[in-house]
């Protein structure tokens, strides 16, 4: 995996590792955070052997196919405030792919970037002694997916045909996190990409399932979890504490926390 020079002119990043395998690129930040790594710390993975999800999901991590990459950083902000990253880096990901590949991709709330319905790329966010580990996932390269995942998942080679250098990707992210990473700092919400955020929301507008987290533990794929006794919700888009405004079938707006549930369309895995 190659990194130009120009990442360091992103002023967010101020050290890159590079392996050539692990098994998770987040728990190897782990590490680095107990070593003493500095604020910035970008490490990156050829291949992952356990990468890992949201709600302990697995992602494959093929070698050289893929983006595996976990960024360090020790913002000023209170442990509550944590997981509203998530949402900056998803919506960064969503503009990479649009500037690089001229593709549409969605954010499938709160931490899945799609194209046509499919997840292309996954975010795991997590807080370790006052560290920020930021996670992604990102199918690039791929020409093929483990068949289990062809029905949920696809590539950007897929969607497009066209192969690209990893770093390019990498690099166009973090320019536009960069950004929006430094609102949030200054704002402590997402009030200055709220409306960004929720044009590129899948579910913005359409009626969605809020599955509670105790059905999805273990569940290896989102679209065997029943829904048969669950009403139907309005998804209003995101509040600018990162939450999804839901409205009930009586009109009651309820405010849900990502922690708390996992959301489905009604006519499949996204919409």
């Amino acid at each position: 995996m190659n990194i130009s020079s120009k990442i360091f002119d992103i002023s967010i990043i101020n050290n890159v590792i590079i392996h050539e395998k692990t098994t998770s690129t987040n728990t190897l930040a782990k590490d680095y955070i107990m070593k003493g790594c500095v604020d910035g710390t970008l490490i990156l993975a050829k291949e992952q052997t356990a990468g890992r999800g949201r709600m302990e999901r697995s992602f494959s991590s093929p070698s050289g196919d893929g983006i595996y990459m976990s960024l360090v950083v020790k913002p000023d902000i209170s442990p509550e405030l944590v997981s509203q990253i998530t949402l900056p880096i998803a919506l960064s990901i969503v503009d990479a792919i649009g500037e690089i590949y001229n593709i549409p991709a969605k954010i499938k709330w709160p931490n899945d970037v799609l194209i046509n319905s499919k997840k292309v790329s996954g975010i795991l966010t997590e807080y370790k002694n006052g560290h920020v580990i930021i996670g992604v996932g990102i199918n690039v390269n791929n020409k093929e997916l483990p068949g289990e995942l062809t029905s949920t998942a696809t590539s950007l080679y897929l969607e497009s045909g066209i192969s690209h250098e990893l770093y390019t990707l990498i690099e166009s992210i973090f320019k536009y996190f960069d950004g929006y990473y430094k609102s949030f700092l200054s704002d402590n919400n997402l009030s200055s990409i709220q409306e960004a955020y929720n044009n590129c929301l899948i579910s913005y507008g359409k009626e969605v399932y809020i599955i509670p987290h105790s059905r999805t533990v273990g569940s290896i794929n989102p679209m065997l979890i029943s829904t048969e006794d669950l009403s139907p919700y309005l998804c209003k888009g995101i509040s600018s504490t990162g939450d999804l405004i839901c409205i009930d079938s009586e009109g009651t707006a309820h405010s849900i926390n990502s922690g708390e549930v996992s959301i489905r369309g009604l006519h499949g895995y996204a919409q």
